[in-house]
């Protein structure tokens, strides 16, 4: 439920409250089936990928608006792969923060850095979060010149190194990106 829950608080902070519904529709769909929903979840983020503007991951409104979608997004596919209309008990006290972005961006960001604070292993968090960051800063003045793209580009290659990384580390078995087998 905290993916609805980020979902939510992102649609009022960019007042586009299509993602809302989109997030409610594959949520209902991955209930019915997990593949059904994942399906629905890679269409809804190639759509509203290209609908959330960041003009640039170096300017502080950019920066805040791609990492509440980011955040958004990845706790929405947590929702989509767990399958489950339950709240955890690990959910609690970031879902609260979530919420507080609604009056402060920057809480929804922090909830969402806390959950996977919680769920994820803090090595390789830390990891692939060092590794984003280093090359952000030092790939700044090319990105720039590449514009939106390039910084999506880059932070989507990292994004998808990290989520390839712990697959294969874990295995297919599990159901949730975030659990322990």
């Amino acid at each position: 439920m905290i993916g609805l829950i980020a979902t939510l608080v992102e649609a009022v902070i960019l007042h586009n409250y299509l993602l809302l519904v989109g997030a409610l529709t594959v949520f209902l769909l991955s209930l019915k089936s997990r593949d059904l929903g994942l399906v629905g979840y890679f269409v809804y983020i190639l759509y509203f990928a290209q609908r959330v503007e960041v003009t640039s991951l170096y300017s502080y409104d950019g920066l805040t608006t791609a990492l509440t979608f980011g955040f958004a997004a990845l706790l929405l596919l947590e929702d989509v792969l767990r399958g489950e209309l339950q709240i955890d008990k690990t959910e609690i006290v970031p879902s609260i923060l979530i919420l507080l972005g609604l009056i402060i961006p920057e809480a929804a960001i922090a909830g969402g850095l806390l959950y996977l604070a919680v769920r994820v292993p803090s090595a390789w968090g830390v990891l692939f979060g060092s590794v984003a960051l280093a090359l952000v800063i030092l790939l700044r003045s090319t990105l720039e010149s590449l514009g939106t793209s390039g910084q999506v580009a880059l932070v989507s290659a990292v994004a998808l190194g990290a989520a390839a990384t712990l697959y294969l580390l874990r295995g297919p078995e599990g159901r949730t990106m975030f659990t322990e087998t």
